[in-house]
C-alpha cells in the first residue's frame, strides 16, 4: 500500500485565477470616447453636422489624452503605430490619426453634402476606429471572457446607439425621422440580446470566462455592468423610445434623458468587461 505522503494534493498545482490589473478605468474611458466620437462622426457625416463633426473630434481627442495619461511612459507613444502588421494597438492608432484628419478637412470645408463614395471612405474609418476596441482586447487569449466573437461587436453596438442619440439631441429635427428611431430602438434590442448571448456562451466556454461571468455578479463590478450597462444603458433608453409615443417629456427633453442615461451604460459596460479580464489558471 502506498503512503499518504506519495499523493499530492491537486492544490498544489493549482495557481489561482488573478485578475489583471493593466486596463483600468483610463483604457475604458479611451474606449468609450473614441467608440462614440468615431460612431458620431459617421452620423455627422451623412447627415453634414458641423457640430456633430467638432463633437466628435473631441471625444476621439478626449479619448486618446485619457489613454497617454494611463500610459507609463505617455511621451513613447509614437512606438503605438510601430506594429501595423501584427498589433490592433497600432492599427487603432492609425484609423483613430485618419479619423481626427478627415474630421478637421470636412470640418474647415463646412461639412459639404458627401458624394457616396467619401461617405463609405469616412464610414470605414469610423467603423474600424469602433471595433478597435473590441478587436484589441478580444486577441487575448489568456483571457477568456474578452477572447470572443462577441466582444467587438458588442462595443460597436455600444457606440452605435451612444452616437445616434447624441446626433438626435443636437439635431432634434432627425428625431423625427420614424425610420432613424425605429433603427436606434432596433439596435438597443440587438445589444440586449447580444449582451445576453455573451453571457451564456462565456459561461459555457473556457473555465476562465465562466468564472468571469460569476465575478461579473458580484459586487461594484455587478453594479457597473447589470445596474448601468443593461439597466440605465439599455432597458431605460428603450423605455424613453416607448414613451415617445405616449407623450408625457418633449422629444428632445426625452432623447436627452435618453442620451444621458445610454452613456453612462456605455461607459459602465466597458469597464465592467476590462473589470473582469481574468487570466487562466496554469495547472
Amino acid at each position: 500500500m502506498m503512503g499518504s505522503d506519495t499523493f499530492l494534493r491537486r492544490d498544489d498545482f493549482i495557481v489561482r485565477y488573478r485578475v489583471q490589473t493593466g486596463w483600468g478605468f483610463g483604457i475604458a474611458l479611451d474606449f468609450f470616447f473614441s467608440g462614440i466620437g468615431a460612431a458620431l462622426f459617421l452620423f455627422s457625416a451623412v447627415f453634414h453636422s458641423l457640430v456633430g463633426i467638432v463633437l466628435s473630434l473631441v471625444f476621439v481627442v478626449i479619448g486618446a489624452f485619457a489613454l497617454f495619461l494611463d500610459l507609463g511612459t505617455p511621451w513613447r507613444f509614437y512606438k503605438a503605430f510601430a506594429r501595423l502588421k501584427t498589433s490592433w494597438i497600432s492599427r487603432g492608432s492609425l484609423f483613430i490619426t485618419l479619423l481626427l484628419l478627415f474630421g478637421l478637412i470636412y470640418a474647415f470645408a463646412g461639412c459639404p453634402i458627401l458624394s457616396w463614395p467619401l461617405i463609405i471612405i469616412f464610414g470605414i474609418v469610423a467603423f474600424m476606429v469602433m471595433l478597435y476596441p473590441g478587436l484589441v482586447i478580444s486577441y487575448s487569449p489568456s483571457i477568456s471572457a474578452w477572447n470572443s466573437q462577441f466582444t467587438p461587436v458588442l462595443l460597436s453596438l455600444h457606440s452605435l446607439t451612444s452616437g445616434l442619440l447624441i446626433i438626435f439631441v443636437i439635431h432634434p429635427s432627425l428625431a423625427e425621422n420614424v425610420g432613424l428611431v425605429w433603427l436606434l430602438s432596433g439596435l438597443l434590442i440587438f445589444l440586449l440580446i447580444g449582451s445576453g448571448l455573451y453571457l451564456l456562451v462565456s459561461y459555457a466556454s473556457a473555465s476562465g470566462a465562466r468564472e468571469a461571468i460569476r465575478f461579473l455578479t458580484k459586487g461594484n463590478t455587478g453594479i457597473f455592468f447589470y445596474l448601468l450597462g443593461i439597466g440605465v444603458g439599455i432597458l431605460l433608453p428603450l423605455i424613453f423610445l416607448l414613451a415617445l409615443s405616449g407623450g408625457g417629456l418633449s422629444p428632445w427633453g426625452l432623447f436627452l434623458v435618453a442620451c444621458i442615461s445610454r452613456l453612462l451604460g456605455d461607459l459602465g459596460f466597458r469597464y465592467a468587461i476590462l473589470k473582469v479580464g481574468l487570466y487562466d489558471p496554469h495547472i
